[in-house]
């Protein structure tokens, strides 16, 4: 490990080299600049798969190894993210010395006095769309001259029609995954605290789902109301009967859509850095092992060399972990707090529907004493039936999620 030092030497070979720089998967780079971008510190493996000397890189930028064929836009949308007090996460592609590249998966965390990254080699399947989003992106900056904020939102954009919420839930999906695949390659289970955070974030997704699903089909049942109003008007007299059950059905079904907890399950989330808690957990989890790795190498290095700047290096690195395994605790039970308020959510929302179901057996009375002059009103019993049951069903799903989630949480405890 080195630490400041009187930085010299020349700078990188500006011709670019088609060749990929080979480094392992269980290797981790290490870097630490000051708030100017500086490198103030950095571990062996920096320095080896760039081909640059100790001399050159300390006090050099960090700007140093980065490749011309990255988009403007990710890095407008890291240091966005590092200015928020966020740590962020970003497939970068850099440039060695010599001209050749390697693509890493960094984590940048502010720490006092600069940031603090940790870089891992990505192996994941997410890797391959990412590199066509990137591809996508630079075509952009380079043929309508994008600015780099505007660059990151068509990059975010992208990110989003590939199914992600906004760049934040794609940066914790993105670790994740380059996580797990890192340690499948080591022969290694992700720890139980982060296999603990993933189960929560993906069952709080899936019911979340459920929710937004259901919602909607709540608001496509009003259709069925206005057929019943429709197949009303198709009588001479006695329409009022039908009428005022539609009137009912679609009152009761406004009140359930406009609920506050209804609204607020269909809240997306808005803003490139808004995320739940779960998934800020599955997040600092993930980042917390890789620093416990980096602590056990600057551990070794402090013993073996008697290295002072290993140690405070180490220091700064434990602290970080400490950090991120307290708040990721806090953020875990925020998110089963927030998946029991979903499971009371889903029971409000039996129970009203379940008001709903009261009044299909209002009409299917009605349809029973109208079945010869208005035979269309056992279609939209049919639709109601189906509705009902899909409700039922969804609702079920939820409830079945939350009770198994519960369950593990309490065998693991």
């Amino acid at each position: 490990m080195h630490a400041d030092a009187a930085r010299s030497g020349p700078r990188a070979d500006k011709t670019l080299v088609d060749q990929e720089v080979p480094f392992r998967a269980d290797e981790l780079f290490f870097s630490r600049t000051d708030t100017r971008g500086v490198i103030r510190a950095f571990n062996p493996v920096f320095a080896r798969v760039g081909g640059y000397s100790a001399e050159e890189l300390v006090g050099a930028p960090h700007k140093l190894v980065r490749h011309p064929e990255m988009p403007k836009g990710v890095f407008w949308l890291m240091w966005e993210g590092l200015k928020r007090g966020h740590s962020v996460g970003a497939y970068v592609k850099n440039r060695a010395k010599d001209g050749r590249f390697y693509w890493v998966f960094a984590v940048v965390s502010p720490v006092d006095g600069g940031y603090l990254s940790v870089r891992l080699k990505p192996t994941s399947a997410l890797f391959t769309t990412v590199k066509e989003v990137y591809a996508r992106a630079l075509g952009r900056e380079r043929e309508r001259s994008l600015t780099p904020e505007q660059s990151a939102a068509a990059i975010e954009a992208d990110l989003i029609d590939a199914g992600f919420a906004n760049y934040g839930v794609f940066q914790i999906e993105a670790l994740r995954r380059e996580h797990a695949s890192r340690e499948g390659a080591r022969k290694r289970a992700v720890t139980p605290a982060l296999a603990a955070s993933g189960h929560l974030f993906d069952v709080k997704r899936e019911i979340e789902q459920e929710l937004r699903v259901l919602c909607v089909n709540l608001k496509e049942a009003e259709l069925i109301t206005t057929n019943m109003k429709i197949q009303a008007c198709k009588l001479k007299s006695d329409r009022g009967p039908i009428n005022e059950i539609a009137k009912n059905y679609e009152m009761m079904m406004r009140d359930i859509r406009n609920h506050p907890r209804v609204i607020q399950t269909l809240r997306d989330d808005q803003g490139t850095w808004d995320v739940a808690d779960e998934a800020k957990s599955v997040f600092m989890i993930a980042v917390a092992d890789l620093m416990e790795e980096m602590v056990t190498f600057f551990t070794q290095e402090a013993e073996r060399e008697n290295h002072l700047g290993a140690t405070a290096e180490m220091e700064v690195v434990a602290g970080l972990r400490d950090r991120y395994r307290i708040e990721a605790d806090r953020a875990m039970q925020d998110g089963y707090r927030a998946v029991r308020q979903l499971s009371a959510d889903a029971e409000m929302i039996r129970r009203m529907v379940t008001g709903l179901a009261m009044v299909r057996v209002v009409l299917r009375v009605e349809a029973g004493i109208l079945r010869e002059r208005l035979s269309g009103l056992q279609s939209i019993l049919g639709q109601l039936d189906r509705f009902h049951d899909e409700v039922s069903a969804a609702l079920e799903r939820v409830q079945d999620a939350v009770t198994s989630l519960m369950r593990d949480r309490s065998l693991a405890a």
